[in-house]
């Protein structure tokens, strides 16, 4: 029987920790569609905690070392990167070093893989590594392929629409080199 601090991916826990590791603004994107999607599965409803890092930033210890600390709060790790593409040797250390250290927890790895068809994911490098990294550590593995429509580019445009029109005031009362005030 559940109680009312209880949720279906997690049992034991009120609210769900996801970390999401992403290669660029659209699978960024997607990934927040994810757990958007993850939340309303929530039994209760529950609280879903996520924190973004993108590939970039793991690059650099400091952040690396940070981003490891939340990782190793996660329930859940979403790498939503393009599926065609090979991890760099640096990111697949990290991900192992996360998936041994989640192991202990019950933690699970998702790949939210673009860039490739559906029936195609056993073929993806990343797919490929990513599944080894959790079978090797006894982590749950699951996988989503992320099909590009021709919505997606307008649903980008949308969603940075906004706060380029926020940042744009900004840029014109700054006075850069190239950037003077033609008002009178």
């Amino acid at each position: 029987m559940k109680t009312s601090q209880q949720n279906i991916l997690n049992p034991a826990a009120a609210s769900l920790n996801v970390l999401v590791v992403y290669d660029d603004v659209c699978s960024g994107i997607e990934a927040k569609d994810l757990c958007d999607r993850l939340a309303r599965k929530l039994e209760p409803p529950g609280e879903l905690k996520a924190s973004f890092w993108s590939l970039a930033a793991l690059e650099f210890p400091d952040l690396a070392q940070m981003a490891a600390d939340e990782a190793i709060q996660a329930d859940l790790l979403i790498i939503a990167v393009n599926g065609s593409g090979w991890l760099r040797p640096s990111i697949k250390i990290w991900f192992s070093q996360w998936a041994r250290r989640t192991a202990n927890h019950a933690g699970a790895m998702v790949a939210q893989l673009r860039g490739i068809l559906g029936t195609d994911s056993d073929l993806s490098p990343a797919y490929e590594c990513l599944k080894k990294i959790a079978e090797s550590a006894g982590v749950d593995f699951f996988s989503e392929v992320v099909e590009l429509t021709r919505e997606n580019p307008d649903r980008l445009v949308k969603s940075i629409h906004p706060r380029a029109c926020m940042a744009l005031p900004l840029l014109d009362a700054l006075q850069l080199p190239g950037n003077e005030n033609t008002q009178g």
